[in-house]
């Protein structure tokens, strides 16, 4: 598994939020610039405990957000 570590850019003309992506990564998972991405707090669970993490994912047509 590849770690990827990045910081969240502002757009300065709209005031956007902007997470840059490696391309290595757009490949692994299969976006591509312009996809539509569903940002979700989850539970992380792992042998040292539990706490609060993220996820990131395609958002798929039938979504409700």
């Amino acid at each position: 598994m590849s770690k990827y570590i990045a910081t969240i850019k502002e757009d300065p003309k709209t005031g956007e939020l902007i997470l840059p992506i490696p391309d290595e990564l757009l490949a692994e998972v299969g976006w591509s610039e312009g996809d539509e991405l569903v940002w979700e707090e989850t539970l992380i669970c792992e042998e040292s405990g539990e706490y609060p993490g993220y996820t990131l994912r395609k958002k798929h047509d039938d979504d409700v957000i």
